[in-house]
């Protein structure tokens, strides 16, 4: 049958010698792979549209038997230029492309992940600044969406209220299912968190739109701090993860 969905490309690579295979997220399907025959060939009408990031209007014959779908026409709804004119910005966006990549199955809707994938890149797009601070609202979004938020506000082993402990710059400890409290921390070495990266990472659940966090003001140090204790609780609960090909590419770079 021949389907027309909105879509987000997530990545491409050369299929033969003229054509691509295509990973498309759309908004109806969920996580699409398909094949675009003759897009290498100069004068091909998919040549500039089927570019990572790009948001996209897209015409399949879908036959659920077939792995490999057959795109028949895609057109650009919007394309996000400032994304490349900035490493930061594209380090933000192929980042969450590649996340949504791996935790998403095909064939498997989910227009709620579409509308965050959708907003971060529009964001980022126009961010003047604190692109990456956009990443780690998706990234804790995503955990949200994928049904393991964790509990950043009652101690997760005595039900204490973090609030009260949270009046010095004390060290708390992340467990699967939330944080520890500093007294039950002390007996637990693993994944510590600073009060003011545990402030920053409760914010990021409690704000309901991305751009309530843009003019969120963090030290390199905390960035990298709030950074790296998503990314653990991620690798924590999603199967087979544990490093981002987009993060060693652009590490080198910035």
């Amino acid at each position: 049958m021949i389907v027309k969905t909105e879509a987000i490309v997530l990545s491409k690579m050369k299929y033969r010698d003229t054509s691509k295979i295509v990973r498309l997220y759309t908004r109806e399907f969920g996580k699409i792979s398909v094949i675009a025959k003759g897009a290498r060939d100069a004068k091909s009408k998919f040549r500039s549209v089927l570019e990572p990031m790009n948001y996209v209007s897209a015409v399949i014959y879908k036959n659920d038997n077939r792995e490999l779908q057959l795109l028949s026409q895609c057109d650009v709804v919007k394309s996000f230029n400032h994304l490349s004119e900035d490493m930061e910005k594209m380090y933000v966006a192929m980042t969450a492309l590649e996340l949504v990549d791996i935790v998403t199955h095909d064939e498997e809707q989910n227009e709620t992940l579409f509308q965050l994938l959708l907003n971060l890149i529009e964001v980022v797009n126009s961010a003047t600044k604190n692109a990456v601070v956009a990443l780690y609202y998706f990234e804790t979004k995503l955990s949200e969406l994928l049904g393991f938020k964790p509990d950043l506000h009652s101690c997760s082993y005595c039900g204490k209220k973090i609030e009260e402990d949270m009046s010095d710059e004390g060290s708390f400890s992340l467990t699967n299912g939330g944080v520890l409290c500093k007294e039950c921390s002390e007996s637990s070495g693993v994944n510590k968190i600073s009060s003011a990266a545990l402030r920053v990472s409760q914010r990021l659940q409690e704000v309901e739109m991305i751009d309530s966090i843009m003019n969120l003001h963090l030290t390199p140090s905390l960035k990298e701090e709030v950074g790296r204790s998503l990314r653990q609780h991620l690798q924590k609960h999603i199967e087979g993860f544990r490093g981002l090909r987009s993060e060693e590419v652009f590490a080198a770079i910035l």
